[in-house]
């Protein structure tokens, strides 16, 4: 039997959840005080979570980037940038160039690994691969795909510069199996990794941006036995597993999610607001967990964090979007 990784349960929030996520921290995701993420137009329209899985042939060399070991993390933080190469307004890796955004994500970690003593810093960027809509599409699932031969040009840059990658899906009405196994196209290279967005999971008769989603310890659960079943088979190194969270719904039962050993599971304080807002919902959600995140939104956060501020919370993981 698996142990459970103990996640503390928040103090008790007076104002309603909802209320909490739109009115003090807006989306956390793709979409922006509330509003549905925008339409995207693939360029490719080969793409959707129904296509047959067809391994990157021949894959990137095994030295893209670092094996994300327990002491790995021990030993460095990783600084990301988030977005949807598509839609600039859903993070700036939307909004920059491939080549000026691998220079922008070096110099920012930079900056953090002259502040942070003696761990180090891995540059990363985290892409929104699957998109929530408020259409439901032709399959019903309320989502759209970043096409293979963009998400190729980024995962082959990142391994050009010794990046991670981590691959975000919002789920719509999909759920975790799907969505995590038709990853696993490029979840078979060793510095591409996998996101959940729960704001965005939702019950049949929900729209996404109309309400917050949700994720239970089950289905997270699922998402580890996957990719360390997939580590194991290919001989891959450990896989990590971010999942967004802002408010007490989005992850039910967390004292039943479990710990995989091949997987490193971070679980991130999403959404924006006020910094001492984010410092608490940071203890809340992020601290206690195996490995803790923090996203800093640079335009929609009234007063982002400072460096400092950030590193103060200790986090294993930065998100920039």
């Amino acid at each position: 039997m698996r142990r459970p990784v103990v996640i503390a349960a928040p103090a008790v929030v007076v104002v309603p959840a909802v209320f909490v996520a739109f009115w003090l921290f807006g989306s956390g995701g793709g979409g922006q005080g509330g509003e549905p993420p925008a339409v995207l137009l693939p360029p490719d329209p080969a793409v959707g979570a129904g296509e047959e899985v067809a391994f990157i042939s021949p894959p990137p060399p095994p030295d893209c980037g670092p094996d994300v070991s327990a002491e790995f993390l021990e030993q460095n933080q990783i600084v990301s940038y988030y977005g949807n190469p598509y839609v600039p307004a859903m993070g700036i890796l939307g909004e920059l160039e491939p080549e000026e955004l691998i220079a922008r994500v070096k110099a920012h970690a930079e900056k953090y690994d002259a502040l942070n003593g003696a761990r180090g810093v891995q540059p990363a960027l985290h892409m929104v691969y699957a998109s929530a809509q408020p259409e439901p599409g032709p399959d019903g699932l309320h989502l759209i795909f970043v096409d293979r031969r963009t998400v190729n040009q980024y995962i082959n840059l990142a391994c050009k510069h010794g990046f991670l990658v981590f691959l975000d899906v919002q789920l719509g009405r999909s759920d975790v199996a799907t969505e995590v196994t038709d990853m696993l196209t490029y979840l078979q290279l060793p510095h591409v990794h996998a996101s959940l967005d729960p704001e965005f999971a939702m019950p049949p008769g929900e729209i996404p941006g109309e309400s917050i989603g949700t994720l239970d310890a089950a289905d997270i659960n699922e998402a580890q036995r996957i990719l360390e079943a997939f580590a194991l088979e290919r001989g891959l190194p450990d896989k990590m597993l971010i999942v967004h969270q802002f408010t007490d719904g989005m992850v039910t039962r967390p004292e039943l999610i479990e710990d995989y050993a091949r997987v490193r599971l971070v679980i991130d304080m999403d959404g924006f607001g006020p910094a001492e807002i984010k410092q608490v919902k940071f203890g809340w959600y992020a601290a206690a967990a195996e490995y803790s995140g923090i996203k800093l939104f640079f335009k929609q956060d009234a007063e982002l964090m400072s460096e400092e501020e950030v590193l103060e919370l200790e986090p294993d993981v930065i998100i920039h979007q």
